[in-house]
């Protein structure tokens, strides 16, 4: 089976600039307490952000396609998230504290370094995986994470949601598709993926909200072969090895929540005790 079987149309999709600073972080400056996320990234901050920035790469977490900027943006943020949690540190990687930043300079690269979610936020990492060809393969992978059959059509659909409720991030991707196929195979959730699709009010990409008439995203009824490769190759390389217990993803950043959404659900996503944020989206169980 070619994915083009699908006759999936071709379309020009909104671009997501790959700065590594978008908006959804708070805050800002260098203090006596250390250095907060933001946007804004005040200039004066820049050349203490940088050495953190340094450090963390030094260490194994990497901070992004965007390397050392000087801004402590979402990127940075899962970095300092990760070093965090290797070094037993309590709280999110939005802000660090200067005792924090004390043991960060002193710290030594652990073994296997928690994910910081930026390993694989570009598409270029995907070599020959990217493309329609690899459809076969995919599915059995999808498969082997599910643990059961997946129909063409069910395939289909899951390609198509995973593209547009992620952005290009190929990890985030593979984490969208992950959470899809941990609800099949949940008693909480419908036991296939179209059901599972097409739940009210679940995937807005999918079903729409009250506020569009419930009508799906183009970028799910119109996606792109180029999109499809992409898709299809993120989840042979990065879904075999995602978090089998997420149930609930959300967008991490507040400019994404419009009429007919909820914006309380992305600050109780932040604050759950597993959540992680790869690329723009969080995910966790909460």
């Amino acid at each position: 089976m070619r994915y083009s079987d699908f006759k999936i149309v071709e379309t020009k999709l909104d671009e997501i600039p790959d700065d590594g600073n978008r908006a959804g972080q708070e805050p800002n400056a260098p203090d006596s307490n250390g250095l907060e996320a933001g946007p804004p990234y005040p200039q004066e901050a820049r050349e203490a952000v940088s050495a953190m920035q340094s450090k963390l790469e030094e260490l194994g977490y990497p901070v992004g396609s965007t390397g050392v900027d000087g801004k402590y943006g979402p990127r940075t943020s899962n970095a300092v998230r990760a070093f965090k949690q290797d070094n037993n540190i309590q709280g999110d990687g939005r802000s660090i504290s200067a005792e924090e930043l004390e043991t960060l300079n002193t710290a030594q690269k652990v073994d296997n370094p928690t994910p910081t979610g930026n390993e694989g936020g570009s598409i270029g990492d995907l070599g020959d995986l990217a493309s329609l060809e690899n459809l076969g393969q995919a599915k059995e992978t999808v498969e082997e994470f599910l643990g059961s059959e997946v129909s063409d059509e069910d395939m289909n659909m899951l390609i198509r949601a995973t593209a547009a409720e992620a952005s290009r991030n190929s990890q985030e991707r593979a984490a969208v598709a992950a959470v899809i196929l941990n609800r099949v195979r949940s008693s909480r959730f419908p036991n296939s993926i179209e059901a599972v699709l097409t739940q009210r009010n679940q995937f807005q990409a999918v079903t729409g909200t009250s506020a569009d008439g419930h009508r799906a995203s183009t970028n799910f009824t119109n996606m792109s072969d180029s999109t499809g490769a992409e898709v299809i190759g993120a989840m042979i390389q990065y879904l075999p090895n995602m978090d089998k217990t997420w149930l609930n993803f959300t967008s991490n950043n507040p400019r994404a929540y419009g009429a007919g959404t909820n914006i309380n659900f992305m600050y109780a996503m932040r604050n759950a005790n597993d959540s992680q944020v790869i690329g723009q989206t969080v995910f966790g169980t909460a």
